[in-house]
């Protein structure tokens, strides 16, 4: 959907670097006395060692420029591209790019960007933004990947009605079908701006505020309905975009990664192969660790009832199930009536653990806790942040925040 195929400016560096070499030698070839030996070994030393090595050296000082739409896919760029790439991420560690908006700054670094690295599948406007926005390669992680539909909360489920109600958000009262045959809106978790108290406006790295100064309205009343019309364009229908619950498609999306940036730098491909490699048997290790970790778990506790939708494939993979959930996407305001819902059915199963994310407001979560006895915990569901910063320390927070 987004690939495209670019010659990166590395190329050119290379080329100029050749030439400026050539001058050097033409200049001062003479001057083996002449004391500057010291400077020969210094930068002009380097670029000569590059070209004895093939360039080496070379390469890792003009490396590719990515921008990855989110911090997860940052770490999965990181760990196929080593030296050889320079990644920055567009929604920084913490954010939520269902809420995020593209910056100025932000779409001056995705133009200048060699390759910009995205989820796809409409996880959220500020994708598309970006990849409107950039003259390097388009990489779409999912795109190509057998993405499901996102599961039927058995809370919302006992009746039959469609999930994606207009006169309550996706959750009526009676309890809804949460994947609406017809791809109604779901959770169009896709960049309609969020209008939870906390979404504070986010100043990127380049020091542009996230509101919206270019008119975008964070909680826009006109783009705030969530059918595949509105004007993002970025219901999610049926499917669920959030791969990275999903071991085998964060593989696949490591084996994606490896492929372009090969295509990109040919001269890597050797390097970006045997970390793709070591990275994806890590992360079979990871999966058999997780399995292992809530095998054990008793029926009670099997259960997620979460602040949205994001964690379908994981659930399905390890064994549990999707209670329910507050809103089906981030841009949503709670419902009463889905709160209602959740209090009953963890009450009815004596469900101890309820589960907020800590990129949202967790007060609708705190309600449901409230009103049914549960306690609160906390697991991860977009972003990296300081306690987990790699993918791997991701996956395991949430393992552990559920089994612990």
């Amino acid at each position: 959907m987004m690939n495209r195929i670019h010659v990166p400016k590395l190329a050119l560096a290379a080329i100029l670097t050749g030439a400026l070499a050539l001058a050097a030698l033409a200049c001062g070839g003479g001057d083996n006395g002449s004391g500057n030996s010291g400077d020969a070994n210094g930068a002009s030393g380097a670029n000569a060692t590059s070209s004895a090595n093939g360039g080496g050296d070379e390469r890792v000082e003009e490396r590719i420029a990515v921008l990855a739409s989110t911090s997860i896919v940052a770490d999965l760029v990181e760990q196929v591209g080593g030296e050889r790439v320079d990644v920055s991420t567009a929604v920084p560690v913490g954010g939520d790019p269902h809420t995020f908006a593209a910056t100025p700054g932000l779409i001056r670094r995705a133009s200048e960007a060699d390759l910009l690295v995205v989820v796809g599948s409409s996880l959220a406007r500020i994708e598309d933004d970006l990849a409107r926005s950039t003259d390097g390669a388009v990489l779409a992680l999912t795109d190509g990947m057998d993405l499901r539909p996102f599961p039927e909360a058995l809370a919302h489920d006992e009746d039959g009605d469609d999930h994606a109600d207009e006169d309550d958000h996706g959750h009526d009262e009676d309890g809804d079908d949460h994947a609406d045959e017809d791809g109604d809106d779901h959770a169009d978790e896709d960049g309609d701006d969020h209008a939870d108290e906390d979404g504070d406006d986010h100043a990127d790295e380049d020091g542009d505020d996230h509101a919206d100064e270019d008119g975008d309205d964070h909680a826009d009343e006109d783009d705030h309905g969530h059918d595949e019309e509105d004007d993002h364009g970025h219901a999610h229908g049926s499917v669920d975009p959030h791969f990275w619950m999903d071991i085998d498609f964060v593989i696949e999306a490591v084996e994606a990664i490896r492929a372009q940036l090969a295509r990109l730098d040919p001269a890597g491909a050797d390097g970006y192969r045997e970390r793709a490699e070591a990275y994806a048997a890590e992360l079979r290790a990871l999966d058999a660790e997780v399995a292992a970790t809530l095998a054990d778990l008793p029926e009670e506790r099997r259960y997620l009832v979460t602040f949205h939708d994001a964690y379908g494939y994981f659930a399905e993979r390890y064994g549990l199930t999707i209670l329910g959930f507050i809103v089906e996407g981030p841009e949503e305001e709670p419902a009463a009536g889905a709160i209602a819902e959740l209090v009953e059915r963890v009450e009815t199963l004596g469900v101890p653990f309820i589960f907020t994310e800590p990129q949202f407001s967790a007060r609708a979560i705190e309600q449901v806790a409230r009103d049914s006895g549960a306690a609160v915990r906390t697991i991860p569901s977009g972003s990296l942040a300081e306690e987990y910063p790699s993918y791997v320390e991701f996956l395991r927070a949430i393992a552990r925040g559920i089994a612990d």
